[in-house]
């Protein structure tokens, strides 16, 4: 094998657990990552920045360098010259933001070219050359940055379901008698027809109001039993017809604007609900995904990926449809399936041609698996832990058929190497951080106005997964607030716009709210939740600093909290850990090796670039694994024979200019 890649193809799967991988590639279901595992090199406990959450992670990722550095240092961010609370914070999903050179920016600076698909934080592009699709959310399509709370906007129209119920993202409508139907040609007894609006759920763009049709009919003799989709009651232009259970080809159709224009989408369908009399029914249409990308610096690229391909696109990979039980389990299972089907269908449409430096691709089921099941899977119910172990494996066979399809596009020269942003735990008690900074006195809450309050379900959720509290802060007496993931900002006068604690009382303070958060016992379990408290000074040695870290930084046991966010990088609990995954495979590496001691995911780029001779990044601050490496020191013995070679050449020119009688020199 040759010493040395001639391009890296990183392919970022969020969330995965390599102890979990191992466990399915030992069962024998995942068999790409068995190639992974017997032909590379594997890390074993690669350590994770704190907050161990999507964007500041996948950054470190692409920079090499911790969030101190780089400037992503959560979820959320604060938004400067605002009062430090949650309510002023937005979601961290742009390269504005990042503040250092990724591997692609690099590598785009030398005059290579990268491919980036769906890599946070990697919209809008800052390369000269190169593509990039998605990146400014989780799905193509979707955008967060500096959206509030989990909120998103999608172009045109994020998943929805189409019921005769009342329910969450849908559009609900009831079947009367089917009438005035043309090119009909089997109606069944007595079919039944639903006039709906499209609800356009979550908008970016300004779509004219859309209705479209569902017509049931009875055609096997025994109850309803077959559902067409139609834009009119033409039967001819029907988008599709299908038994329940049944997902649809992928659907092109134009969605008109107010402005007079028109934009075409792709989606695809699937009734899952229909009885026998048609009083229950449930359809899910999937993400409206415009087929010029929307958030991508080359359209007609995309344009090509929408037609290749069965896979499609869809929200959270249909977890929050299946978290507000709008969707079931196996539904759910099949969008997820589906989003990473579209995301083979993408690589195999970008990288055939091997005319790239640099592939960066982040996959996000995995993630959104935990949040929905990662609990369930250490239930003492065998019922229930045998159903989401089941979800668990058929996830991960998903991304593993993705990770096989790239390899086979990549060509033999090509470093294939998988990177997660860190791993999850089950659910735990909520630790609310108000509530010890409350009781000592530190901060006071006011009572939220209607329009400010976040509640029911979705309140849960954010308390429970990012930590945004619902209350509203008093700043006329709160010394500090707690902010995102894991911080605590003190009120500071002259830099917060309400402050009033003295800058000569910083350090008091900060020992004051390090002092609560330590001493705090849940009520509930009897333990401390609060695992580390540190003035923001000594979280340099966390590699977080600067102006986007709160003065007080904390974490959590893992026993308390959701999957991951605030809980310690090093944690281990019940069936999930929090380590990441890195492995590399191809050309110079070793084959069937891992790495047993700890490494860190600053590593991870520094390694590729070595490998593959790339520029590093401008802010790396991590390690070259060179133990993965057959041959550790073959560039600098490349280098010696370069410069040996060089002395030679020299030396034989220098003698073509001499007499064969001239020995030496004269003075």
């Amino acid at each position: 094998m040759a010493k040395f890649a001639k391009r890296v193809a990183m392919i970022g799967l969020d969330c995965c657990e390599p102890h979990l991988v191992k466990k399915h590639v030992e069962e024998g279901y995942l068999p790409n990552f068995k190639k992974i595992i017997d032909s590379g090199y594997w890390t074993n406990d690669c350590l994770v920045p704190l907050p161990t959450i999507t964007p500041p992670n996948w950054t470190t990722i692409a920079t090499g360098a911790y969030p101190g550095t780089h400037g992503v240092t959560c979820f959320h961010h604060h938004r400067p010259g605002t009062s430090p609370e949650n309510a002023n914070t937005g979601q961290s999903w742009s390269s504005d933001l990042v503040q250092v050179e990724t591997i692609w920016e690099a590598a785009d600076k030398a005059g290579l070219k990268s491919v980036v698909l769906t890599f946070p934080g990697a919209w809008p592009s800052r390369m000269k050359n190169g593509i990039v699709i998605g990146g400014n959310g989780m799905v193509p399509g979707e955008t967060r940055h500096d959206m509030p709370h989990a909120d998103i906007q999608y172009d045109v129209c994020q998943d929805f379901v189409v019921s005769t119920d009342f329910l969450p993202f849908s559009a609900r409508g009831k079947f009367d008698d089917a009438e005035d139907w043309t090119n009909l040609t089997e109606e069944g007894e007595e079919p039944l027809e639903m006039e709906f609006k499209v609800p356009f759920v979550d908008s970016y763009s300004d779509p004219v109001e859309t209705k479209w049709w569902v017509l049931v009919r009875n055609l096997g003799g025994k109850g309803y039993d077959t559902v067409t989709l139609s834009p009119t009651k033409d039967f001819a232009q029907a988008f599709c017809t299908l038994t329940i259970g049944q997902w649809s080809d992928k659907i092109f159709t134009d969605i008109e604007m107010k402005d007079g224009s028109k934009r075409e989408v792709f989606f695809k369908c699937k009734p899952f609900i229909l009885s026998e009399d048609a009083e229950e029914f449930r359809m899910v249409v999937g993400c409206m995904c415009p087929t010029d990308g929307a958030f991508t610096t080359h359209p007609e690229i995309f344009k090509v990926i929408a037609r290749h391909g069965k896979g499609s696109v869809h929200r959270a990979g249909g977890m929050y449809l299946y978290a507000r039980k709008v969707i079931d389990l196996e539904t759910y299972l099949e969008m997820a399936e589906d989003l990473s089907e579209f995301l083979g269908d993408a690589c195999e449409v970008l990288l055939p041609d091997n005319d790239w430096s640099v592939f960066a691709m982040h996959s996000h089921p995995i993630d959104w698996l935990y949040h929905a099941l990662i609990t369930e899977m250490g239930s003492d119910d065998p019922e229930i832990s045998k159903m989401a172990w089941d979800a668990h494996r058929r996830i991960y066979q998903s991304e593993d058929k993705l990770i096989g399809r790239i390899m086979n596009v990549c060509d033999k020269h090509t470093l294939i190497s998988i990177v997660s942003d860190h791993g999850a735990v089950p659910d735990g008690p909520t630790f609310d951080p108000y509530k010890p900074l409350v009781a000592c006195g530190l901060t006071h809450i006011t009572e939220a106005g209607e329009d400010e309050q976040i509640k029911g379900e979705m309140a849960e959720y954010f308390r429970r997964v990012l930590n945004i509290i619902p209350n509203r802060v008093d700043f006329s007496k709160s010394v500090c607030c707690p902010q995102r993931e894991t911080y605590v900002y003190i009120n500071l006068k002259g830099r917060d716009p309400e402050g009033i604690v003295e800058p000569e009382d910083y350090y008091d303070v900060q020992q004051q709210i390090i002092d609560c958060l330590l001493a705090y016992v849940d009520p509930v379990t009897g333990k401390r939740p609060v695992a580390l408290a540190i003035r923001k000074e000594d979280a340099r040695l966390i590699g977080l600093y600067g102006d986007r870290v709160g003065d007080v930084v904390y974490a959590i046991y893992p026993e308390f909290g959701a999957q991951h966010g605030a809980i310690l990088p090093t944690a281990a609990h019940s069936v999930g850990r929090l380590n990441a995954l890195m492995a590399f495979c191809g050309p110079g590496i070793k084959k069937g090796q891992s790495l047993d001691r700890p490494c860190h995911l600053v590593d991870y780029v520094p390694t590729l670039c070595y490998s593959a001779g790339l520029p590093m990044p401008e802010a790396v601050e991590g390690s070259v694994l060179y133990n993965a490496f057959t041959d550790p020191n073959a560039p600098f013995s490349e280098i010696k024979k370069l410069n040996r070679s060089l002395e030679n050449m020299e030396d034989a020119l220098a003698k073509q200019t001499k007499e064969p009688w001239d020995k030496h020199d004269c003075a």
